[in-house]
């Protein structure tokens, strides 16, 4: 291909010269804008890989507090369900309950009190005499407001932060009734210090990150953070809100503080917290910027590869091209091509070069249908001429059958049959006749839903003294599900009585028919008519249908026409197959009924 284009207006440069300057332009683009792309997309694969890192880790946070915080409130809860509790009722301050909780309390190394309440709210039993007598207004935490873990607070007098658990203590002889409560104050750094060995593990693999505890508030009331981290104890922190099962697939950045961050939530039967995960965007970015530098000494040899890359992609498109364009202006001159543009690719232009294949087929089976048109107008044209002469001798032998009924005294039932199928016999071939009065201008319908067996088989049933009489076996196969198909069932009967009539008479004395019905398929169903005559070779398979060709002395040649013009007409397709020597098959398919599919 040249180097310009030349068209009617003027000369244009040509795909493979655009081709050649768009890898030219590659090659002088500043290596800063590749690296600024790549920088970009591989932030952006860091983020969602460690974003899902330290989202999966806040999830295993939260589950490892949860575990440690129910273990804490199980053991609470059976505690108040000792026996000893049952003496709260006395009403006194007790010191065996008292001498119980200081023994559970030297099990606990994370319990710092436990405390017994009765019905007012006084501290009748405790591991620390000193809360004796006291009011629960004096507890950390206050009045308990139906929460079983509440804080952290502050501990009175001392820096230590307390948490705290209370739980009903039932009556023994009336679960349903309460006699008190059981509070149970726990050291909140060992409570939460499960978050510190999980950063403390995550350091060890030059993860700098922080883990924090958020209440309902967003306020930092516990974890691990870094001294040089943006949120330290007290600060507010605003998360994006968590997905509709409060619970984040990856993180997200917060640009503001600089942080990549993960965060999941405890489950509901818990305090309202939140574990946040974060990293330092300058640590999660640091493989990226590593890269970039990398890529600065190798992108100008990637380039010059790219542009020899480009010189062979150009003889690859514009060869497909040119064939293309020579075989679309074949087409425009009225020429077809013998054979399809070969399809070297699967690309765009490989999708190109099948599409016009496809279209130039689609035009030659048009052309053909115009065609078949036209042969069809002029059947019908010739029909209609000789069904006027033809009804004639029909009203003739339908009015000499009914005289001869009446005139005869028919006494055997056999002749009485024969009699009325003649009658019968003469009213379809009216009523043939009529049709192809018909047969030149468009065919009113009645399409209904139909089950194939129905029409094929009533259609066998009619052919099967004619076979008979030479000895024919028709087969007949059937399936189930029956298919129900959209057609008109008098049409499609005529048609299966000619393709079954046509394989009778083309049989020799002996021969075999099976007619079989098609499964539905892509919204289509049928029947296919098989015989082991003698078969055909392809060039009258392909003269088949056409008006006025038959291999029959007698036969008009029109049958086969009527079977594809009717079949067509219901929007089916009519095949043949036939190898010379073994047998013909005719294959029918028609729409299948969408309410039955």
């Amino acid at each position: 291909m040249s180097r310009y284009w030349n068209t009617g207006n003027g000369r244009f440069f040509s795909l493979r010269t655009k081709l050649l300057l768009f890898a030219t332009a590659i090659v002088l683009i500043p290596g800063g804008i590749y690296g600024a792309i790549t920088l970009s997309s591989s932030r952006a694969a860091l983020a969602q890989v460690v974003g899902r890192l330290l989202v999966e880790e806040a999830r295993e946070g939260a589950d490892r507090l949860a575990t440690t915080l129910r273990s804490e409130r199980e053991r609470l809860e059976s505690f108040a369900t000792q026996d000893v509790m049952r003496e709260i009722r006395i009403e006194d301050l007790d010191k065996r309950i008292s001498s119980f909780l200081a023994s559970a309390k030297r099990g606990c190394p994370s319990c710092v009190d436990f405390l017994v309440l009765d019905r007012n709210g006084r501290v009748v039993a405790s591991s620390n005499p000193s809360w004796i007598g006291e009011t629960e207004a004096l507890i950390p935490g206050g009045p308990s407001i139906g929460e079983a873990v509440q804080g952290p607070f502050q501990a009175p007098g001392s820096v230590r932060t307390l948490l705290r658990f209370t739980v009903p203590v039932p009556d023994p002889e009336a679960p349903q009734a309460l006699i008190g409560r059981l509070v149970a104050l726990f050291d909140w750094e060992r409570s939460t210090d499960v978050l510190t060995r999980m950063r403390e593990s995550l350091v060890s693999v030059d993860f700098g990150t922080d883990m924090l505890i958020l209440d309902a508030r967003g306020i930092v009331i516990g974890g691990t953070a870094r001294p040089s981290g943006p949120w330290q104890l007290g600060n507010t922190v605003a998360l994006q809100p968590l997905n509709v099962e409060e619970r984040s697939t990856t993180g997200y950045i917060d640009s503001a503080a600089g942080m990549l961050i993960g965060h999941a939530r405890l489950p509901d039967d818990l305090p309202s917290w939140t574990i946040v995960v974060a990293e330092s965007l300058a640590n999660a970015f640091a493989p990226a910027h590593r890269m970039v530098k990398l890529l600065a000494t190798t992108l100008a040899s990637t380039l010059l590869i790219a542009l020899a890359i480009a010189l062979l992609a150009a003889r690859r498109v514009t060869r497909p091209l040119a064939e293309l364009t020579g075989a679309a202006e074949a087409v425009g001159r009225g020429l077809r091509p013998e054979s399809a543009v070969p399809v070297r690719s699967r690309d765009e232009i490989g999708t190109l070069t099948e599409a016009f294949n496809r279209m130039a087929a689609d035009l030659k089976r048009v052309e053909r249908e115009l065609v078949d048109a036209a042969k069809f107008s002029f059947v019908g044209e010739l029909a209609a001429g000789v069904a006027h002469e033809v009804r004639t001798p029909l009203g003739v032998l339908r009015s000499s059958a009914q005289l001869l009924e009446r005139s005869l005294e028919v006494k055997d039932e056999d002749s009485r049959e024969l009699l009325q199928l003649l009658q019968n016999e003469v009213a379809r071939i009216e009523r043939v006749v009529s049709a192809l009065i018909d047969l030149g201008r468009p065919r009113e319908m009645h399409p209904e839903p139909s089950f194939l067996s129905q029409i094929l088989f009533r259609t066998t049933d009619f052919v099967d003294a004619q076979a008979r009489q030479k000895h024919v076996t028709i087969h007949r196969r059937a399936i189930d599900p029956d298919p129900v198909v959209l057609c008109d069932p008098e049409l499609i009967h005529q048609v299966a009585l000619n393709l079954l009539v046509n394989a009778v008479q083309i049989l020799p004395d002996g021969g075999t028919i099976e007619i079989g019905i098609l499964p539905a398929r892509n919204g289509y169903a049928g029947f296919e008519v098989r015989d082991d005559g003698p078969g055909m070779t392809q060039e009258v398979c392909t003269r088949i249908f056409e008006p006025y060709f038959t291999r029959r002395e007698g036969g008009s040649g029109l049958g086969l026409t009527f079977v594809q013009r009717v079949v067509q007409e219901h929007r089916g397709r009519v095949l043949v197959e036939s190898t010379l020597g073994h047998g013909t098959v005719f294959r029918v398919t028609l729409p299948v009924a969408k309410s039955f599919r």
